[in-house]
Formats: structure tokens, C-alpha cells, sequence
């Protein structure tokens, strides 16, 4: 490839990288000036914090493990099938 083109195409790249960056920048600044106005957490922060909260109580709920739990033994044989005129329906 010409050197012009490698160039060219590196200088776009970096253009696209720093515009999803500025773009994500002022999405975080509008949504932290939101939350400073009203009062209400940004949607994100919301929903890590209820991530967040469901992965401690899942944690507790394995760590607790019940002593109830029994271990049943059961015989295993196999059950005959019946011939076809006495299916039922």
C-alpha cells in the first residue's frame, strides 16, 4: 500500500477515535449535570447499582446452602411398556 494511504487512513482512524471520545465525554457531562439538576441517577448508574445489589444477595443466597438438604437414595429400575392395544388416550 502507498505510504499516502496508510497515512490517510491512520489520520481517519484517530479522527473517528476522538470524536466516539468527545461524543462519550459530553454524554457523561450532560448526564452528571442532569443528575446535579434533578436529582435523579444517570440510567447506567441505576441499573449497575441493582447489578450490583442482585450479585450480593445471589452470593448470600449460595453461601447460606440449607442443612435441611437431604440426600435421598432412590432404586432405579426400568418401567415395561405396554403393548399397543392397551394404550390409552
Amino acid at each position: 500500500m502507498n505510504w499516502l494511504v496508510r497515512i490517510f487512513l491512520f489520520l481517519m482512524a484517530s479522527f473517528m477515535l476522538l470524536m466516539v471520545l468527545l461524543f462519550s465525554l459530553l454524554g457523561l457531562t450532560l448526564s452528571l449535570l442532569r443528575w446535579l439538576i434533578t436529582g435523579k441517577k444517570p440510567h447506567i448508574a441505576v441499573i449497575f447499582s441493582s447489578y450490583r445489589q442482585w450479585k450480593k444477595q445471589a452470593a448470600q443466597h449460595m453461601r447460606r446452602g440449607s442443612a435441611n438438604d437431604d440426600i435421598i437414595e432412590a432404586e432405579v429400575r426400568e418401567v415395561p411398556t405396554l403393548p399397543d392395544s392397551t394404550k390409552r388416550l
